[in-house]
């Protein structure tokens, strides 16, 4: 029998709030540069000309990206809380909250209400803390399943 196959299934796998640790700094990390992309987009508002129109553009098909990447950042960040056995529900309402920023997002650019862009900013807030949460309950010790 195997070392692996000798270890309960409630210990966290060795290695695994590291894992957390880098999960937590990726979405955090994305989630400034979706901040700072939402942010631009903001500023230039209705464009006027070629180049600010192709650059709001641009600005906003990098937003949508990196929003569906934090969605897939937000399912491996919960994997990674559970293997771990740490920040499990910080882990899943991130997940959540960050479902419900994009359907905001989706909102937002379909109907142009001020409100679901300002779900977003709320979204955004809500999200990063439970990030953060993650992040630092990487460094507690995982309590053993029952």
């Amino acid at each position: 029998m195997s070392a692996s196959a000798a270890t309960p299934a409630s210990a966290a796998a060795p290695g695994a709030p590291e894992a957390l640790r880098r999960r937590s700094r990726e979405a955090l990390t994305a989630l400034a540069v979706q901040f700072l992309l939402g942010m631009a987009a903001n500023l230039i508002g209705e464009p006027e000309g070629t180049f600010a129109t192709v650059a709001d553009t641009v600005i906003v098909i990098l937003h949508i990206l990196v929003a569906i990447g934090l969605i897939i950042v937000g399912v491996r960040v919960l994997l990674v809380a559970r293997k771990a056995s740490l920040g499990e529900r910080a882990a899943l309402w991130g997940l959540i909250v960050i479902i419900v920023t994009f359907l905001a997002g989706v909102l937002t650019m379909v109907t142009g209400n001020e409100w679901a862009s300002y779900l977003m900013a709320v979204g955004f807030l809500v999200a990063a803390a439970l990030y953060g949460a993650t992040f630092f309950a990487s460094y507690r010790t995982a309590a053993p399943r029952p």
